[in-house]
């Protein structure tokens, strides 16, 4: 096959992959929604995803395992992330209570936030917060990165306000999907 075959072929896959993930995306808003009634707070269920990873790949090649175990993680997080955009009583829950904690005013005027939260080094996702500050249109200006007892310690510095939706959205994901979240600073 020649490269423009190729290519065309994948352009043929990705237009069959579209209404596909619009389709799950529907799904994860019907999800959300149903959460909301209940008044759940868990969109991130770790071990749950970790199965359906390894029940969904467990017929895949070893060749490409590692990068279809990626596309689900990222593909489930972004699914995450859509439903934490309509969860907004989860998000105002969460802020106010990291903002109580921490001693800190929404209102104080910032462009600004630093957070800090963890991950266990040898799951880490690091990759997928820092993907998820990019979804919600969220410039990264300074991060630090600590390994230490098998995990790992982060900071960022986030280009921002806290009452900007993508900033509401981000600062929920991350509090609900990581250990140790907080919101050291408005700057």
């Amino acid at each position: 096959m020649k490269l423009d075959e190729i290519r065309a072929k994948i352009d043929q896959l990705d237009t069959q992959i579209k209404p596909l993930f619009l389709e799950r995306m529907a799904c994860a808003k019907h999800v959300a929604e149903a959460k909301a009634a209940m008044g759940s707070e868990s969109v991130f269920v770790l071990e749950r995803e970790l199965a359906i990873i390894e029940k969904r790949g467990a017929d895949v090649d070893a060749s490409v395992y590692d990068e279809y175990a990626a596309f689900l993680r990222h593909l489930m997080s972004v699914s995450r992330r859509y439903q934490y955009g309509i969860l907004t009583e989860l998000q105002d829950k969460v802020l106010r209570d990291e903002l109580e904690k921490a001693g800190l005013d929404a209102q104080t005027a910032h462009t600004q936030v630093k957070i800090a939260f963890v991950c266990e080094k040898a799951a880490s996702d690091l990759n997928l917060f820092l993907n998820m500050a990019k979804l919600n249109q969220i410039m990264i200006d300074e991060m630090k990165l600590v390994t230490k007892d098998g995990w790992q310690e982060a900071e960022l510095v986030l280009d921002g306000n806290i009452a900007e939706t993508g900033m509401r959205q981000f600062l929920c994901q991350t509090a609900k999907e990581s250990e140790g979240f907080r919101i050291v600073e408005l700057r």
